[in-house]
């Protein structure tokens, strides 16, 4: 199908001479066009890691392995990973009749280290965990089961339980909602997961599993002044973050179980990280993994064909900044679940669930009438995703709400882009130091609508217009092919830096102080990634000084302007001049009014280290 979209044919070539090319950002252009520059000679590092690894990003909620997902996996490169509800506590619970009473202890008589298969265990909470529990108790019983089950049905990851604090008021006495008996709860469910990961990590049979935590619903740290981090993720790591393997919780545009309607794709997202970053940076001197066990966007509760690919817009938005924290996630699961048999009841009107991947072909009848199972619109991010890997390649956009990603493999070249914008975006792409000559170029593009069906195509073409236009929600992978390997001639790593401070309220006129020290200097562009939970009539731009000198606020962050929330919580990121960065930094932030905080100031170094001549 050919493209649907009125563009200008040209596609603009440009061949730089130096290395130090690419770090030039600004162009004079119509303020309508945005500039996304790629670098398909630049190798472009996370850290230590280049290479995309599709696990991390490409899996589905199930770890099942029925004929109709081993056809899904083959056919849309995913490995089966994924995320499923069993674990120690439910099969204790049906085999004695009661939360918190174990069958007796049976050693493996087999001392050897125990495989695992790569998905994460989880578990409701009414099915683990009831206030006053023996937490040895429940702890041994976790390792002889984890110990005793079947090697390829041990999970790499087990998560105790699945969102358990928003869950805190079905395990107390008192009346209504009580914050003593909430942070009571709270608290003994943090032990039960430290007490857990303890006597797992002490058992050398299972030294290959990972325990994660704690599968938070609800990461809106800022409210009330920032006592949601405080009483939730906060009070959880103080307990159990020592033992943690990695800090798991859920990130979804749209209501979660309980808050407010929140939309956390773009600015909301990336200061939730940050701030975990921050917290673990201040706690451990090293960041612990990020586990996303669930993200995307929350559907309505009845099943439509339009509703269930709602998600995929959210979907699509996040992972581009998941991309970004390879080196330092550990998982990410698309809440995207298999044909959810369980669903399709009576009570439901047999249809099928809002998140699923497979639907009845025959919609809408009890489940032994069923005569097949066809995909739903949400198969469209797999086919969207299917083909892209490699190395990463150096990237640049001056507009926030346009993300772009860059990769190579071999003879390929993928570039990945995204509209975060409330508006369709027009778009200049700019290939530099291309030498080999394209073959083809193969389009696909994914755009899901609200109140309409998906529009999703691909195309082999021979050139990409000069300037063309990218809708709202809409993602493309623009996969150029070429007739020789494009070698990299330089290397651009990515390095984040963190200081010790984190949640520092603000009072006006009174500068906020960090410092960033032991900077290897070099050639590259800097940045800084200012976090702030404030309402939403306070300023966002503050004075920022660089080692005495002052940088600009940009008054654009990604995604929406969030006035829909209580407060404004988003990162925000400001360009900072390489030449102002020293080997020891100071950080100067003044603001003009009081009120909220600032949760995390993170530098950013993009720097060249290898240049050839």
């Amino acid at each position: 199908m050919a493209i649907k979209k009125k563009f200008i044919v040209r596609l603009k070539l440009v061949l730089l001479n130096t290395c130090l090319c690419f770090f030039t950002f600004s162009r004079a252009l119509n303020a309508q066009v945005n500039l996304v520059t790629i670098h398909p000679e630049i190798q472009k590092f996370i850290g230590d890691v280049s290479e995309l690894d599709r696990t991390k990003y490409f899996s589905i909620h199930s770890p099942a392995n029925s004929p109709l997902l081993q056809s899904f996996y083959k056919q849309y490169n995913v490995e089966r990973s994924g995320r499923g509800f069993y674990g120690p506590g439910i099969e204790a619970k049906k085999l004695n009749g009661a939360v918190g009473v174990y069958p007796k202890n049976k050693e493996s008589k087999k001392a050897k280290i125990k495989t695992v298969r790569p998905y994460v265990a989880t578990e409701h909470p009414r099915n683990v965990y009831t206030e006053g529990i023996d937490i040895d108790a429940i702890s041994d019983w976790a390792v002889q089961y984890f110990r005793n089950m079947d090697d390829d049905q041990r999970p790499l990851w087990y998560e105790p339980m699945n969102e358990p604090f928003v869950h805190a008021r079905d395990f107390y006495d008192e009346k209504d909602w009580d914050p003593i008996a909430e942070v009571r709860v709270k608290t003994e469910m943090s032990e039960m997961f430290r007490g857990i990961a303890s006597k797992i990590h002490a058992d050398p049979t299972l030294k290959n599993m990972k325990i994660i935590g704690y599968g938070a619903a609800w990461p809106s740290f800022e409210l009330k002044d920032f006592q949601n981090w405080e009483t939730n993720m906060g009070l959880f790591l103080d307990i159990a973050g020592d033992e943690i393997d990695a800090i798991s919780y859920h990130l979804y545009d749209g209501v979660n179980q309980v808050g407010q309607d929140n939309k956390r794709s773009g600015s909301n997202s990336e200061a939730i990280m940050d701030l975990v970053e921050t917290y673990s940076y201040s706690r451990w001197g090293f960041i612990k993994p990020h586990a996303i066990t669930e993200y995307g966007g929350i559907a309505k509760k009845e099943f439509s064909l339009i509703s269930n690919m709602q998600s995929i817009r959210s979907q699509n938005a996040m992972i581009f900044g998941l991309f970004d924290r390879q080196d330092r996630l550990e998982i990410s699961i698309p809440f995207t679940t298999d044909n959810a048999k369980w669903h399709i009841t009576k009570a439901n009107n047999y249809m099928p669930y809002k998140a699923a991947l497979w639907r009845a072909e025959n919609m809408g009848v009890p489940k032994k009438e069923i005569t097949g199972w066809v995909y739903t619109n949400r198969i469209h991010f797999y086919d969207l995703w299917k083909d892209i890997k490699g190395k990463r390649v150096f990237v640049s956009t001056e507009n926030p709400d346009i993300q772009v990603q860059g990769f190579i493999n071999d003879k390929q070249l993928f570039v990945a882009l995204n509209n975060l914008s409330d508006d369709p975006q027009n778009i200049e792409l700019e290939i530099a130091a291309l030498k080999s000559e394209i073959k083809d170029i193969k389009v696909k593009s994914l755009t899901v609508y609200k109140e309409d069906f998906p529009r999703y195509y691909e195309d082999v073409i021979s050139t990409i217009p000069a300037v063309f236009t990218i809708d709202v929600s809409e993602t493309m992978v623009i996969e150029f092919n070429f007739k020789n390997t494009i070698p990299f001639k330089n290397q651009v790593k990515v390095n984040r830096f963190y200081s010790k401070n984190y949640l520092l309220p603000i009072s006006a006129d009174e500068e906020i102080t960090f410092e960033f020290n032991n900077i290897e200097l070099g050639i590259g562009i800097a940045t800084l990634s200012m976090s702030l939970g404030r309402d939403h009539d306070l300023s966002k731009t503050p004075t920022v000084l660089v080692n005495g000198e002052k940088v600009k606020v940009p008054l654009n962050w990604k995604g929406y302007d969030q006035t829909n929330r209580k407060k404004f919580f988003g990162a925000i990121k400001i360009p900072v001049p390489m030449n102002l960065i020293k080997e020891n930094n100071k950080v100067d932030i003044s603001f003009p009014d009081s009120g909220g905080h600032l949760s995390s100031l993170i530098l950013n170094l993009e720097k060249i280290v290898n240049r050839s001549n």
